[in-house]
């Protein structure tokens, strides 16, 4: 019995010890962006020549540079390293920083919006353009067939739109800092959805990750979602960015029988 007991303590270590060897499995917190990190950025962007601000993803700042406009979202940009969620010139700037670093990045226009082109200032008759309901006054933005651009100037039957992005020809000035790296990946299912589905709380989706599938449990209520579809899609196109040994998605809605109805007999 002696030599039982004896066997018995001295086992009890080794399942401790296997128990710590399971935990470091855990995944490891990153502390520095890599080429496939998942980050959120605040960033100021303004115009390098006049410095504007035409960007942001702080309120306050927007505020004050008067951009403020009320259905936006202002709040950290969630950015999947690599995959150009991001103007790319910036994207790979962010390689490197530690959370709670800042820096200013300078964008010059080829790596920006690119250069203007002369071809894209047209002139358009008032008639033309009254038929796409646009007024021709200097300075309204207007939309003609699929372009967009800005009536630069009134010239008796005709207007001149400028064609070009707003920022065309023009350096842009990057002023971002990183809030945080996610590692944990439930962490990371939960800001890809979050990214598609701003409008129902996280916390109401369920995910796990088993023999390389991704299983995301969604709630009923993301049905009355208008065009869900394509935010579904979107979901499972950056799950398989964020999990790069994945080989599927599911997406997975839940339909309980409803209760019946007190004092129904039918």
């Amino acid at each position: 019995m002696s030599k039982k007991k004896s066997t018995k303590q001295k086992k009890a270590p080794a399942k401790k010890a296997a128990s710590q060897k399971q935990a470091k499995k855990t995944t490891k917190a990153e502390t520095v962006v890599g080429e496939k990190s998942l980050v959120y950025i605040d960033y100021s962007a303004t115009t390098k020549d006049d410095g504007v601000v035409f960007d942001t993803t702080m309120d306050e700042v927007a505020k004050e540079s008067g951009i403020y406009r009320e259905n936006d979202r202002y709040e950290p940009m969630l950015v999947a390293i690599g995959w150009n969620w991001l103007l790319g010139a910036l994207e790979e700037e962010l390689v490197g920083m530690k959370v709670g670093d800042s820096k200013t990045v300078e964008v010059p226009p080829e790596k920006g919006a690119g250069p203007r082109d002369p071809k894209k200032v047209k002139m358009i008759a008032k008639t033309k353009l009254a038929k796409h309901k646009a007024r021709p006054i200097k300075g309204e933005q207007i939309t003609f067939g699929n372009e967009r651009g800005v009536i630069t100037a009134v010239l008796g039957r005709q207007v001149r739109v400028d064609f070009n992005s707003p920022l065309a020809g023009r350096t842009l000035v990057f002023d971002v800092t990183l809030r945080s790296i996610v590692s944990d990946p439930e962490e990371k299912l939960r800001a890809v959805v979050k990214r598609r589905v701003p409008g129902i709380p996280v916390d109401q989706f369920k995910f796990s990750v088993a023999k390389k599938i991704v299983t995301i449990e969604m709630p009923k209520e993301t049905r009355y979602i208008q065009d869900i579809q394509y935010a579904e899609i979107g979901i499972a196109a950056d799950a398989l960015k964020v999990f790069d040994d994945a080989k599927e998605v599911k997406l997975v809605v839940t339909f309980d029988r409803p209760k019946p109805i007190e004092g129904n007999t039918t």
